[in-house]
């Protein structure tokens, strides 16, 4: 063979090296765009104000509350994918068990080290460790069971929150879950379920929801996901918009706040502390962000389903080109490790950046820089780690071994019923 055919060899296996790692046949890259989306959405709340000098809301208000609901659905998303194979393999749901409990157990480590360091963020990880054990209830589910259920939890949940909180006093709270709060376990579990900033009643039904789109065959069903996230967007702010604005709420909602000294404004633009106050059921009509009533998360589900929609497809006209997407598919194949080094970049740069931290966000300018010292850290890092290192984010690889030592696939004899339908590789997450 000459040099010159060996050196193109050489330079074709690079090529589909990095084809593969950064487009991998079988994955459903979408849903890792997607994450993307998410993960950037969320660093532009974490980083601009939401309400200007006039107090009026901001561009980076329309992701309040949006980027961490798109995120919770795809956890749930990302739940089922990660426990199809054994599933498959035995059709016994303790054979995944173990699996997503130690997940769920790393992701609550991970949560309260990092509300420890945190003093900036509601560090969201430990919420969604807890709502990954309890989601084993629900794995067993079919598809239209789950969005049945998923919706119904949206509905309701909020109302048993509001009855609940009404009748034993509690007040919203915004405080990161930590260690410390291991001290006080009934103030934590208050917390987690019914007053944080991202309380469990609730956002389960995310997870229920992202379980249910999971279950279905993504790819075939882009038109009915990204319809159906329309009809739930419009069904949740137009219902809103006419109990406050015909129905009477809103002057009801301004009388309440003016007496208890609620922000009204804040509520209904730039977000609540996780619920409402409980002070009144008119609170319950609102969709602000962060504000866990049913039309709040009815809204931001369905911008979840038509992101997750969008990028789908995006993928899949894209093919074998979707490499293209890698600034995004590449930071959202990794979300736990790069929304943890976002989470303790966000304290370095913070103080670095804006003068004095603690009297908020900063200017304009120096929200722009430290952003786009943000984004272009987490773009180039997962590109270089995905190319040069391993697939996975590090947090995720030493999970994924954990879980491989420590709770072996069961075996199943090819042909034997339960035997899995062979997949290519990648099809995994």
């Amino acid at each position: 063979m000459s040099s010159h055919q060996a050196h193109g060899s050489g330079s074709a296996t690079t090529s589909a090296t990095v084809l593969d790692r950064l487009s991998p046949s079988g994955r459903l890259l979408g849903l890792d765009v997607a994450r993307g989306v998410a993960l950037f959405a969320m660093m532009i709340t974490h980083i601009f104000a939401l309400s200007d000098e006039a107090s009026l809301p901001t561009g980076a208000a329309i992701f309040a509350g949006r980027a961490s609901a798109l995120f919770a659905v795809l956890a749930g998303c990302s739940l089922v994918l990660s426990t199809r194979t054994r599933l498959q393999t035995s059709g016994r749901l303790r054979d995944a068990a173990p699996g997503v409990l130690i997940r769920a157990a790393a992701i609550v480590l991970i949560g309260l080290c990092l509300g420890s360091i945190s003093g900036l963020l509601a560090v969201i990880l430990v919420n969604y460790g807890v709502m990954f054990a309890l989601a084993l209830f629900f794995l067993r589910l079919r598809a239209r069971a789950l969005f049945v259920l998923a919706g119904a939890w949206m509905v309701l949940s909020p109302v048993v929150s509001m009855i609940v909180r009404a009748e034993f006093g509690l007040e919203p709270g915004y405080l990161p879950m930590s260690w410390f709060d291991l001290a006080t376990p009934v103030s934590m579990l208050t917390d987690l379920f019914l007053t944080g900033y991202y309380p469990i009643l609730q956002w389960l039904s995310y997870i229920l929801l992202g379980i249910a789109v999971a279950k279905i065959d993504i790819s075939r069903h882009l038109m009915a996901l990204l319809v159906s996230g329309l009809g739930l967007f419009v069904l949740g702010r137009g219902a809103s918009w006419l109990l406050l604005n015909v129905a009477g709420g809103y002057g009801a909602l301004v009388e309440n706040s003016q007496r208890l000294g609620i922000d009204l404004f804040a509520a209904l633009f730039t977000g609540s502390y996780g619920v409402t106050s409980a002070s009144s059921w008119w609170w319950l009509a609102i969709a602000g962000p962060h504000s866990g009533t049913p039309f709040d998360l009815l809204s931001t589900a369905g911008t979840a389903l038509m992101t997750i929609a969008v990028c789908q497809a995006a993928a899949v006209l894209l093919g074998r080109r979707s490499w293209v997407l890698g600034p995004l598919s590449a930071p959202g194949s990794m979300p736990l490790s790069v929304y943890s080094a976002h989470v303790i970049f966000l304290e370095i740069t913070r103080a670095a950046i804006v003068g004095d931290p603690t009297e908020g966000t900063g200017t304009a300018a120096e929200q722009s820089t430290e952003f786009a010292i943000h984004a272009l850290t987490f773009v180039l890092i997962p590109l270089l780690w995905k190319l040069f290192v391993n697939v996975r984010g590090p947090f995720e690889a030493g999970i994924a071994a954990v879980i491989r030592s420590a709770s072996p696939a069961p075996s199943t004899a090819p042909g034997s019923p339960g035997s899995p339908t062979p997949r290519r590789p990648g099809s995994g997450v």
